[in-house]
C-alpha cells in the first residue's frame, strides 16, 4: 500500500505541474490516474464509486452539510479510523 501512496504522490505533483505549464488535456488524464489510485487504496470499487455518483446526480436539492448515508463497509473504516 505504501508504494501505492507514494505514487499518488508523484501523480498529485504532476498534475500541478501540468496545471501550471497549461497542459490541461494532461491534467485530466493525470486526475483521472489519480482518482483509480485513491480508490485502489481506499478499497473503493467502480460499481460503488458510479452509485455514489447516482446518488449525487439524484438529489434535487441538496441541502448544506447533508450527511450521505455510508454503505456498511465505510461505515466500519470511519468508526477505525476515530
Amino acid at each position: 500500500m505504501k508504494r501505492l501512496e507514494e505514487a499518488l504522490c508523484s501523480v498529485s505533483e504532476a498534475i500541478e505541474i501540468a496545471r501550471l505549464c497549461k497542459c490541461d488535456s494532461a491534467a485530466s488524464l493525470l486526475e483521472m490516474a489519480e482518482l483509480e489510485l485513491r480508490m485502489k487504496i481506499h478499497d473503493i470499487s467502480e460499481a460503488e464509486l458510479s452509485a455514489f455518483c447516482h446518488e449525487l446526480e439524484n438529489r434535487s436539492h441538496p441541502r448544506s452539510g447533508q450527511v450521505i448515508p455510508l454503505r456498511p463497509k465505510f461505515e466500519k473504516m470511519v468508526r477505525r479510523k476515530s
